[in-house]
């Protein structure tokens, strides 16, 4: 169990019920690294995320059925973004990094939190929304953490790391897993 410090009048519990790992369906992109360029290690090996907060699911107990989206969609979504299925390494001659591409598979998360997401202080970013985003290994291009909350609403962390894709470029993944989740 991960806790979280002070959310509203209390602690913020995240029970993680199982942590594995998505490879990409179609296993025929061949291994290879690739190289950052000099732009994306300006700012340095930092993780970024994107939060999507659901309030609630139509029915109750639906957490599992979007779950079982993710482990469908998934694999699908990293053949066409293989790098997200790859891991961050340390080139040993150069000492930079660079994208490992093995299809070693994205981080997939699934767990619950015994508050509303009502009880999270919107305004205190800092202080709710951060608590929400589970630590993942510097290595790993892809986390995706899904939660459900005891409203029975639910979010989805899409957590990166911004070597491997700008802002406008994770913008994108998450329109294509749209278009694939629908």
């Amino acid at each position: 169990m991960v806790t979280a410090n002070a959310i509203g009048s209390g602690d913020l519990s995240i029970r993680v019920l199982s942590r594995r790992l998505v490879k990409a369906s179609d296993p025929s992109t061949k291994p290879h690294v690739a190289a950052f360029s000099n732009l994306d290690l300006y700012p340095g090996n930092e993780q970024a995320s994107i939060v999507c907060l659901y309030p609630k699911l139509p029915k109750a107990g639906d957490f599992p059925a979007v779950v079982a989206t993710f482990d469908s969609i998934l694999p699908s979504l990293l053949t066409d973004f293989h790098h997200f299925a790859g891991r961050i390494q340390t080139n040993p001659s150069s000492g930079l990094p660079e994208l490992l591409c093995q299809n070693q598979g994205a981080e997939l998360v699934v767990g619950e939190v015994r508050v509303a997401l009502g009880s999270l202080d919107y305004g205190l970013a800092e202080q709710s929304l951060k608590k929400i985003m589970l630590p993942y290994a510097e290595d790993v291009t892809l986390s995706v953490q899904l939660l459900s909350f005891a409203c029975g609403g639910f979010s989805v962390v899409w957590a990166t790391n911004n070597l491997v894709c700008d802002g406008q470029a994770f913008t994108m993944f998450l329109r294509r897993w749209s278009e694939f989740a629908r």
